[in-house]
């Protein structure tokens, strides 16, 4: 009797820790998934910045009326993101940022910086190059606050204005 008593409880055990294997493995998968879908946003972002005109990219409302106020293809798989899309002299150099943020309080974007100066020949700013930065942050699987992000620069040369 104590043989058999002693054979269940090690079943027993064995069954705990296949099912402890199998949560962390399943775990692992969704935040893998979710990693793998906050890169391919990204990129999907970017992309959209590419094919814009420098004088779009500049623009201190175009990114907030035809670029972040809608969902990505890739982005299902994150939850509650916040994604932010910054765009600024390169390098830096103190005249401010457009910067313009999409969450759960904003689902169309919110424009929450402004500098209708940047890349204008005919104000006081005359930027050939600037930087696009895409940050995205949500709460993963595992309740972690998870943050990507993605930059480019962007010059006034091969595209029209």
């Amino acid at each position: 009797m104590v043989e058999v008593l002693i054979a269940i409880v090690v079943v027993v055990l064995f069954g705990v820790a296949a099912f402890a294997t199998n949560e962390r493995l399943l775990l692992l998968l969704k935040t893998q998934r979710e990693s793998t879908a906050a890169t391919m946003m990204l990129q999907e972002r970017m992309e959209t910045l590419r094919a814009l005109s420098f004088s779009n990219v500049t623009s201190s409302t175009y990114i907030g009326s035809n670029v972040i106020n809608s969902a990505t293809t890739s982005e299902a798989p994150l939850g509650t993101l916040s994604e932010t899309i910054t765009v600024g002299a390169y390098p830096t150099d103190g005249t401010g940022n457009n910067t313009w943020v999409r969450n759960s309080t904003y689902p169309t974007g919110n424009q929450t910086a402004t500098n209708t100066a940047l890349g204008s020949s005919h104000g006081t700013s005359t930027e050939t190059v600037v930087k696009a930065d895409v940050l995205i942050t949500w709460t993963g699987a595992n309740g972690r606050s998870r943050t990507r992000d993605l930059a480019a620069v962007f010059g006034i040369g091969n595209l029209g204005q």
